[in-house]
């Protein structure tokens, strides 16, 4: 097993742990029995709470994966020259390298175009490279977005497709879509931790937590597919 996966599988864990207590938290609450931490008795407000964790703990599984990946194939672009990167491999260095970093006067520009020339026309490997994110929030449409960029192959099963589509329950975004929103929502503040799940069940918790899992385990097998099949290269043998 890879190291992006490994990982996924430890954090998938993690979150099992966490979302096992929050729901022996709701069984208790519910049952009418007292649950206290020294002399603090727990109560819904701790469970809305617990709630939203669960929430951000569910991103930061998309972020880091995705990070990872990101990584991956900045390192593996790195060990060759550059004039041997596929053309997805080479734009995407570009949009990092000399798109996003070039500002300033036409003096300072040019310079910068004048060190990237001197760079790609090299025949040293540049060592382990950026690579840039699409804009935005990881969601199902940005890591798509993503692997198209660089020429991966991600091709999702109809029963995955049908997993992520858009529904009414999630404000006709999908899961990973919905999750980003709520995600963002608190950590800009928009919602207070106990406001962040208030209107989502434990259950469709789980069911968001269940999708989103699975298609970034899908996700990261494609990108390293993409790094162990040599596809940042020109030619692949």
């Amino acid at each position: 097993m890879t190291a992006i996966r490994t990982s996924i599988d430890e954090r998938r864990e993690e979150f099992d742990t966490h979302y096992a207590v929050a729901v022996a938290l709701e069984d208790r609450i519910f049952a009418g029995a007292d649950v206290s931490i020294g002399e603090t008795k727990l109560s819904s407000r701790h469970l809305l709470t617990m709630k939203s964790g669960l929430i951000v703990h569910l991103y930061n599984i998309v972020e880091a994966t995705m990070f990872r990946a990101t990584e991956l194939v900045g390192s593996a672009v790195g060990t060759v020259p550059p004039r041997r990167w596929s053309e997805n491999a080479l734009r995407e260095w570009l949009r990092e390298y000399a798109v996003a970093r070039v500002d300033g006067g036409e003096d300072s520009r040019l310079t910068t175009v004048h060190n990237i020339s001197l760079r790609l026309l090299g025949d040293a490997a540049l060592g382990p490279q950026q690579l840039k994110k699409p804009s935005g929030t990881w969601t199902d449409k940005h890591i798509a977005i993503f692997a198209e960029r660089l020429g991966v192959e991600f091709r999702l099963s109809e029963a995955m497709w049908r997993r992520i589509a858009p529904r009414p329950e999630f404000r006709d975004k999908s899961p990973l879509e919905f999750l980003a929103d709520r995600r963002n929502a608190l950590a800009h503040g928009r919602r207070s931790f106990e406001e962040g799940a208030n209107d989502l069940t434990l259950t469709q918790i789980r069911e968001i937590a269940d999708v989103t899992l699975d298609y970034v385990d899908e996700a990261a097998a494609a990108f390293q597919s993409y790094v162990d099949r040599s596809h940042y290269l020109v030619l692949v043998s």
